[in-house]
């Protein structure tokens, strides 16, 4: 009498898509491999395997980690700063922002590790219209191409799983930039440039709604130390190179959506809603006739629009 039994495949390979340890590996294959042993008896006996008899090819190897790394990206959301839980989510690609005073671009890299870790960095340029900043609504529009500007970010925080659907990621913000924040200049020589430093706590949530649909709402602000240097043709300080300061309380809300177009791209789309309040040094609040930057207090607002393009694996 011979009995034959066939080994389950599918039930091996639902194993190894899980987190399998070498030694568990081991024991799934040996399982199998002893299922398909054919008996010539009833009383035939079959030799117990040990790890040295179990081996996989190279193609296996490659094949399992390809499985593995497909159930990890369907489990992905798309939205930066999250991951499938004890998952490792890379991901990097490109933004463009249409703000009020110039577009800009920005490239970034980014991981969630396994252990909920959370970092990513940012290189910005942007192209500074001759329009008027609303940061700014006593400094009147360039009269002649302003110089472009440029910044670096990085973000630091980590990614809670409070349920299937929903995850909160705290973080802070780092900025430095050259001529991102204040920038004029006109024909006869008058000029101010800018560099900003900028702490922003924040913190953001993901809504999963579906597995290729994840709305978020990200919330950050701080403080902004804006420091001006600059040259007017005209007033008491005529022709002499001032340097003054602006602290800046700034508060964003973004609102987007991150919709995967295919196993390992997304798209988002976004919108932030941007206020600031000025808090200007004495030059920076004098009038241009005193020698200033004429830097008003008043509090500010303005949109940006923009779209991101997220490549991760």
């Amino acid at each position: 009498m011979r009995t034959h039994i066939i080994a389950p495949d599918l039930f091996l390979m639902e194993l190894i898509l899980t987190k399998i340890s070498k030694k568990q590996l081991f024991s799934t294959a040996a399982l199998i491999i002893a299922a398909n042993v054919y008996a010539d008896g009833l009383n035939q006996i079959v030799t117990p395997l040990t790890e040295s008899d179990v081996s996989l090819s190279e193609s296996d190897i490659r094949m399992l980690k390809k499985m593995a790394e497909k159930e990890k990206l369907a489990a992905y959301s798309g939205d930066l700063g999250t991951a499938p839980k004890d998952k490792t989510v890379s991901a990097t690609g490109a933004a463009l922002e249409e703000t009020p005073s110039g577009p800009q671009l920005f490239l970034f890299w980014t991981q969630t590790l396994a252990n909920g870790f959370y970092y990513e960095g940012r290189i910005y340029g942007k192209y500074n219209m001759r329009t008027q900043n609303p940061a700014f609504p006593d400094v009147p529009p360039s009269a002649e191409n302003n110089p472009q500007g440029y910044k670096g970010v990085i973000k630091l925080g980590y990614n809670f799983h409070l349920t299937s659907i929903y995850d909160i990621t705290p973080y802070l913000r780092l900025e430095a930039g050259h001529d991102m924040s204040l920038v004029y200049a006109d024909t006869n020589g008058d000029y101010i440039h800018s560099n900003n430093y900028a702490i922003l706590p924040g913190f953001k949530q993901t809504f999963k709604v579906t597995p290729i649909f994840a709305p978020y709402i990200d919330i950050y602000g701080g403080v902004s130390q804006v420091s001006l240097t600059g040259n007017m043709t005209q007033g008491a300080a005529a022709n002499q190179v001032q340097t003054a300061s602006v602290q800046q309380m700034q508060l964003t809300t973004e609102l987007g959506t991150s919709i995967k177009i295919s196993e390992h791209q997304a798209i988002i789309p976004y919108i932030q809603f941007v206020y600031t309040a000025n808090d200007p040094d004495a030059t920076a609040a004098a009038s241009y006739n005193n020698g200033g930057f004429n830097i008003s207090s008043l509090t500010a607002s303005q949109q940006v629009y923009a779209i991101k393009y997220s490549y991760s694996w």
